[in-house]
């Protein structure tokens, strides 16, 4: 890899005055090729005849092209040189940028790459122990080591390029002009991945080194990504991967194998890119058009007729998609065309299976997470996890056919039967929620527990996806500012909320009641509209503002409302999203009423009717907790405690939403955030070990104090932030205090039922 010296004082002035020499060259050509003709051929014409005369004008009418050859030649080396000054000198600056930001930040990198944080501040024990400096200086440095990876690695490919560019001889053992000179590093890297990728499995471990770092320094090229895949082409982009992972899995633990996960990571970027109607150039809706109809048809991984896995093409895209963020045009028409496959014949992914085989190594994931991806469902739920635009796309509009060739059926109907007839498919949510679909057990082990096991993955997958529908940012990615709810997110929640409210037992799974790897999502998802949430069950009070459009959860409010966020918070990760989120809102809420209050007056009564959906809301989990501890013995404690801590994320998130003055994260966090986060994990934290049922009970009546002690410590919180004296404190949390005991109550009963 180029090193940071190197690259940091490396004079390019040689570089940029080589491009302007071989500029000039064409010039000079086409003079010498004008005054040849003029003064050679002209003269000559006309007076020379015979023989002789045709041989010496054929020879000099090569040598005319000759000229014209190298003119061009010239002309394109001066481009490609060019072309190299510029990218060298782009990285070169962003280089010096990144050493200059680090000195002024205080952070000192070596010539190596290593970085030191040398900021004063650690020596002194006061400064360095101010809440979360050390989790600041971390981000710091983490986002400065990786931005400097990045521009290495950069300047590393285009130098391996420009030194392959110059080296290359197209015209073999001919002495003639090379007309063939690439114009630009790009060209040249298109060329060299595509040469490897053409190999198949025949590419050797150092080429799909070198594919991989190709593919890794231009996935956000546009310019580099789509002339690979429009070189490649969807056909053998598929069987390319298809039967590489068919190879390295014979070897899960060598270098090949790898290289092939590296390789899965790199193209799934790389294609996010090269298919977005927004960069330019990206792939046509041709290409897009002709990669769907490579979904329905059938791969051949191996020469040997009793190889057990043939896979559709979607099974083998499923694996590229998990990596990306994929614009709606291009996602979306998949999930609809896969699901019109599976729809027409749901045996459609396990009609070819492995499983049973003697080689239960296969897969088409080789990443290692979400299963062996067999099931291309879960692999585009995990593509449309990670692309918000698109999950909300599928989600929220119309259920399309498409034919086996990928194309849309016009006026067509997708029909399905699980066993109970076939009926209509009226939304993606109901499709995939539907309690007579069967998930594919993704795995190819023969082991019957951990087959059941792997019918967990879609679940997960489709949970990712619908986080990421409701709330407009990747699932996995809560470090970014909130996005303001679309009409289409809020209505799709509230559609959520409606199913699994109306049907919580669609949480659980069939195997014997342990709850849905998507519950964990569903509690992000509540924990991202808890400014809904308390508003419906404050009545649709307008002191609860919702951030952009209002799910509109108050007709859900009599009873499928409190009966999801009941069945959802028995996952210890949810109960932690939701507990933080719940807390955050109350405390907001109560120092927006604190702020405006008029003539110094404490607003008592409106901060009681304020804390109680809050306290409803703790009332409903710990009532949850209790039973999936005691009674249906699915968590623990320790889970639940370390859940909390989790969650605390959710605090800066949810304050974010709101329209009082607190401080948010990236502004000025100080102690609100963190008075917040502190108290949902003083007064929730619970270790209650193995008690009977009796005492369960009784352990969870005395939450009903720690519980409202909590709201009244929301309560404090808002006062101190709103400047209340200690006096007015005090007596606004005993109001507070006995309120949130009631609201409490009811609670445990909404959740029993009662």
């Amino acid at each position: 890899m180029v090193s940071i010296p190197y690259l940091d004082k490396a004079d390019l002035g040689p570089l940029a005055d080589a491009a302007a020499s071989w500029g000039a060259l064409p010039a000079k050509y086409e003079a010498l090729q004008r005054e040849f003709e003029q003064r050679v051929i002209n003269h000559l014409k006309g007076h020379w005849e015979g023989d002789a005369a045709t041989a010496a004008f054929a020879t000099m009418e090569s040598a005319r092209t000759e000229y014209a050859n190298a003119a061009t030649e010239a002309g394109r080396i001066a481009k490609l040189l060019g072309d190299a000054h510029t990218e060298f000198a782009a990285f070169q600056k962003q280089l010096q940028a990144l050493l200059d930001e680090a000195r002024a930040d205080s952070f000192h990198v070596s010539e190596d790459g290593a970085i030191k944080d040398v900021d004063s501040r650690w020596d002194s024990p006061t400064a360095s122990a101010s809440p979360g400096f050390a989790t600041e200086r971390k981000g710091k440095l983490d986002s400065l080591s990786s931005r400097l990876t990045r521009v290495l690695e950069l300047a590393t490919a285009a130098d391996e390029a420009a030194s392959a560019a110059l080296e290359r001889d197209a015209n073999g053992d001919s002495r003639s002009f090379n007309t063939s000179v690439y114009t630009s590093l790009d060209a040249v890297e298109i060329d060299q991945a595509s040469a490897i990728a053409a190999k198949g499995d025949r590419a050797t471990d150092a080429e799909l080194d070198q594919l991989n770092r190709i593919l890794h320094a231009n996935s956000e090229d546009s310019e580099f990504t789509t002339g690979f895949y429009d070189k490649l082409g969807p056909h053998k982009t598929l069987d390319f991967y298809a039967n590489l992972t068919a190879q390295a899995d014979e070897e899960p633990d060598s270098r090949r194998f790898k290289e092939v996960q590296e390789l899965q990571k790199n193209l799934g970027h790389s294609l996010a890119t090269a298919t977005d109607p927004d960069k330019q150039p990206h792939l046509s809706d041709a290409w897009n058009a002709e990669l769907r109809a490579q979904g329905a048809q059938k791969f051949t991984v191996s020469d040997n007729p009793g190889y057990p896995y043939q896979p559709y093409g979607y099974q083998v895209l499923g694996g590229i998609l998990r990596y990306g963020e994929y614009d709606s045009h291009f996602l979306t028409p998949i999930a609809r065309h896969a699901v019109s496959l599976e729809a027409e014949n749901p045996d459609i992914w396990i009609e070819n299976s492995p499983r049973g085989s003697l080689n239960e190594d296969i897969t088409s994931n080789p990443s290692g997470r979400g299963g062996d991806g067999f099931d291309p469902m879960t692999g585009i739920l995990e593509g449309l996890g990670h692309s918000p635009d698109a999950a909300e796309d599928f989600f929220t509009g119309d259920v399309i056919a498409y034919h086996r060739d990928g194309t849309v059926d016009p006026g067509g109907d997708v029909r399905v039967d699980h066993g109970d007839g076939r009926k209509d498919v009226d939304s993606y949510l109901d499709y995939f929620t539907d309690p007579d679909r069967d998930w594919v057990p993704d795995t190819a082990s023969r082991d019957l527990e951990e087959s059941a096991k792997a019918t967990r993955y879609g679940p997960d997958a489709l949970g990712h996806a619908l986080e990421a529908a409701v709330s407009g940012r990747a699932y996995d990615d809560l470090d970014g500012p909130p996005v303001k709810h679309s009409e289409g997110q809020a209505e799709l929640m509230h559609d959520v909320v409606d199913r699994f409210g109306n049907d919580p037992g669609l949480i659980s799974l069939k195997d014997g009641g342990a709850l849905s790897p998507m519950t964990d999502s569903l509690g992000n998802m509540t924990a991202e509209y808890m400014w809904d949430v308390q508003k419906a069950m404050a009545g649709d009070s307008d002191n609860f503002t919702t951030y952009g459009k209002d799910a509109g959860l108050q007709d859900l409010n009599d009873g499928p409302l409190s009966t999801f966020i009941g069945a959802v918070s028995k996952d210890p990760d949810a109960y932690g999203a939701i507990g933080n989120a719940q807390q955050a809102v109350t405390t907001q809420v109560v120092t927006g009423a604190l702020d405006g209050r008029t003539g110094g007056e404490v607003p008592t009564d409106k901060v009681k009717d304020l804390v109680a959906p809050g306290a409803l809301i703790s009332g409903i989990m710990e009532e949850s907790r209790s039973q999936a501890v005691y009674d249906d013995r699915i968590a623990s404690d320790e889970e639940f405690n370390k859940g909390l801590e989790t969650g605390d994320k959710w605090v800066g998130r949810v304050v974010g939403m709101g329209t009082s003055k607190i401080p948010v994260a990236g502004d000025a966090v100080g102690w609100v955030v963190e008075d917040i986060q502190a108290a949902v994990v003083e007064h929730y934290t619970r270790d209650s070990g193995d008690e009977a049922g009796d005492e369960a009970r009784h352990e969870l009546e005395s939450k009903r104090e720690t519980g409202a002690q909590a709201i009244k410590d929301a309560t404090a919180t808002a006062g101190r932030e709103a400047g209340l004296t200690e006096g007015q404190i005090t007596d606004l949390g005993d109001a507070v205090y006995h309120q949130a005991n009631l609201d409490y109550g009811d609670g445990r009963n909404r959740a029993r039922g009662l």
